[in-house]
């Protein structure tokens, strides 16, 4: 079980470095740190000793100095069904300018698998000074908090909704997102990386869903072969 584990884990590491060198980065290395027999985190920088505090990346592919810095971190165990596939329980990415931590951050992408306290397990922040406006739209909501970063955006979930599968967002959207707004400098054949790393996601995230939904497969694949 966990030589299984350790392996998917290496094997996860290496696909976001090889994403991110590919498209916004330059020599960065994506890194596992073992927490247990059952869990590991992911970042840049992580080591066994240092486990909890992943680096910023900065996203820049040359000798220019980064505007905008990205934090990655992931929490990886096996699934509760087989115990023998990777499956992702926490996962945040943020967006800053600049490195002072909790300073200057755009907008940031948090997921936890069996998230307690009532907001969906995946959503959006972002992080915006509130105008008069907002302030006033807050008040009449009686809410606690007046920061527009305080909003949970839902984007998706687990599989263990009700479709059996969403396709939440992952790093290459992120990637993306920044290229197309013309945030950061990608590298020529940053297309082709993403396009890869979303496929092998997609797949992924099928197959997890047929494996926990044998019989809905079998049940459509009798309806295609009719």
């Amino acid at each position: 079980m966990q030589d299984s584990l350790s392996k998917q884990v290496r094997e996860f590491t290496q696909d976001l470095t090889d994403l991110l060198n590919s498209t916004v980065t330059q020599g960065i290395r994506i890194s596992s740190a073992r927490v247990n027999e059952h869990k590991y985190l992911v970042g840049c920088g992580i080591t066994d000793k240092n486990p909890f505090r992943p680096n910023l990346i900065g996203l820049t592919t040359g000798n220019k100095p980064a505007h905008l810095y990205l934090f990655a971190a992931h929490e990886l165990v096996l699934d509760n069904i087989d115990k023998q596939w990777l499956m992702v329980t926490k996962t945040t990415y943020s967006v800053q300018v600049g490195q002072e931590e909790g300073q200057g951050t755009m907008f940031s992408y948090d997921y936890t698998r069996g998230l307690a306290n009532g907001y969906p397990e995946a959503h959006f922040h972002v992080h915006s000074p509130l105008s008069e406006h907002y302030k006033q739209v807050f008040e009449l909501a009686e809410r606690p908090k007046d920061r527009l970063s305080d909003l949970h955006f839902p984007v998706g979930g687990s599989r263990h909704g009700e479709s059996g599968i969403h396709y939440r967002p992952i790093l290459e959207d992120i990637v993306e997102m920044l290229v197309f707004e013309r945030l950061v400098e990608p590298r020529k054949d940053w297309r082709r990386a993403i396009t890869e790393g979303r496929a092998k996601y997609y797949e992924s995230q099928l197959r997890a869903a047929i494996r926990r939904n044998p019989e809905t497969a079998r049940d459509a694949l009798a309806k295609l072969t009719l």
